[in-house]
């Protein structure tokens, strides 16, 4: 499966460690399935510095029937969905940024709409019940997120062959450049 990933730089081996902390499926190497999406990504992170690059790679499907790979996947919105993407951004005093919150190493599941930050912080803080919140979550149409966790997921990632496309001066996607 053909995926992406919106960022500001070019990515020639993918680094668990340098994921951020407090994301929906735990800190791991997000990739999308939907390529505006990972060009909008691309650009938002590049409003505070660099330039937007969307890297494209190749998933081998198989990662998600692999046990040593222990995957997790959802495919819609659920309450199991919601707890899981609470869980893993949760913030607490005894928040160990080193230490992974779950054992999986795929997971795989929607993308809720840009207003995930707000809806979760609110279910987080018992303002609205879980019914609600995947109400309002609600996931963007043939986007799917996959998040890697594990040295083992990655063997499952093509990267020899890795592409990128990056935004010009003049406002206009490149085409597709091999690393």
């Amino acid at each position: 499966m053909i995926l992406f990933h919106g960022t500001t730089q070019i990515i020639k081996e993918i680094d668990l460690s340098k994921g951020r902390h407090r994301t929906d499926f735990g800190k791991g190497f997000y990739l999308g399935s939907n390529l505006d999406v990972a060009e909008k990504w691309a650009k938002n992170r590049a409003s505070f510095s660099g330039k937007p690059i969307v890297m494209r790679y190749f998933l081998d499907p198989t990662i998600f029937s692999d046990k040593a790979v222990n995957p997790l996947c959802f495919d819609y919105p659920s309450a199991s969905w919601l707890d899981f993407v609470r869980d893993n951004r949760r913030k607490e005093d005894t928040d160990h940024p080193h230490k992974p919150r779950h054992q999986h190493g795929v997971v795989r599941g929607p993308i809720a709409n840009d207003k995930v930050n707000f809806v979760v912080e609110d279910y987080i803080n018992g303002k609205i019940t879980a019914c609600e919140a995947i109400a309002r979550a609600k996931a963007m149409p043939n986007a799917l997120q996959i998040s890697l966790h594990s040295e083992v997921a990655l063997k499952y990632v093509q990267m020899s062959n890795t592409q990128y496309k990056e935004f010009m001066s003049s406002g206009i996607w490149s085409e597709w450049k091999s690393i």
